[in-house]
């Protein structure tokens, strides 16, 4: 019973960062500075409050575990940039379904790496979620201004569309085999600080401006880091590691769900019947999903 409710604040845990993190393309569009430098102000704002939190936590990481968490920090540095050179390379289109593609590679590594086989609910669950991101990412996609995809360089777009998708992946990954090892904010503390270091780096290749011009650019840059970075990657890093990596990442969709929601509130992006379908998918997924965690024997 302990671990059948331990789970369920996993789910619950990995279900409210997903939702968070769907602040996130809100606040870099209203972001004073470019995205590397947005993200790194997300996480160097971030990293004060993690210390604290990684300095009370217990036990402390292994030089071995730090080295795996810094690592993963850096492929979610790459995996954001990444996504961000794909959109200026390959459609709209492409590369929002290809980053979709992440609970996917996280299920099949997740499979091979753990040994967690699929049962049939759960299998069902993820195809419809996945026809759902599919069908919302296709519906605003179409409204987003954006590159039509030149044949000369949209291959290479889509390349680095789902090396994001598998960065991320890999990102999860580490967390899932840490998550019982390590506590959350050593796990946040040293991850954030692998993913800065690729963000300060991009923003000095792509000589972006670091310092936001008014008051709002800063609070904008603060509510990242807190609600994003650490709200919501924190809550997610609990979740991941917790949970059977299939269950926590379909979770994950929440993200665009919410960003497609605020999208519509804030800028006017109507979601049509497409859209709204999509959104009803993802989330009859997600709940398929969870139905069949719940019931599994523990």
């Amino acid at each position: 019973m302990a671990d059948h409710s331990g789970q369920g604040k996993a789910a619950l845990a990995a279900l409210t960062g997903g939702a968070l993190l769907g602040l996130s393309p809100i606040a870099m569009r209203l972001s004073e500075v470019g995205p590397h430098a947005s993200n790194f102000w997300r996480f160097l704002l971030a990293l004060p409050i993690l210390a604290l939190w990684a300095a009370v936590s217990r036990p402390i990481p292994a030089p071995r575990q730090t080295g795996w968490l810094l690592f993963a920090g850096i492929l979610f540095g790459i995996e954001v940039s990444l996504w961000g050179a794909a959109l200026d390379l390959t459609t709209v289109t492409n590369a929002t379904l290809l980053a979709n593609l992440t609970p996917v590679f996280a299920a099949l590594f997740g499979w091979f790496l753990f040994k967690e086989r699929l049962s049939a609910p759960v299998m069902a669950g993820v195809a419809i979620s996945l026809a759902g991101a599919v069908l919302l990412a296709l519906a605003r996609a179409q409204a987003a201004a954006g590159p039509t995809g030149d044949p000369q360089t949209g291959w290479i777009g889509d390349a680095l569309g789902l090396s994001a998708a598998v960065g991320y992946a890999g990102y999860l990954l580490i967390l899932r085999m840490l998550g019982k090892e390590v506590n959350v904010g050593a796990v946040m503390f040293w991850a954030t600080i692998g993913a800065l270091v690729v963000a300060l780096g991009l923003a000095l290749i792509f000589n972006e401006p670091l310092l936001p011009r008014t008051l709002n650019g800063w609070l904008i840059l603060i509510g990242l880091a807190i609600v994003v970075q650490v709200g919501g990657q924190g809550l997610i890093a609990y979740g991941v590691g917790r949970l059977p990596i299939v269950a926590s990442t379909v979770l994950l969709w929440m993200q665009p769900l919410v960003a497609a929601g605020l999208s519509w509130i804030m800028f006017g992006e109507a979601l049509g019947v497409v859209a709204l379908s999509g959104a009803a998918l993802v989330l009859a997924g997600i709940y398929v999903v969870q139905r069949n965690r719940e019931k599994r024997p523990q």
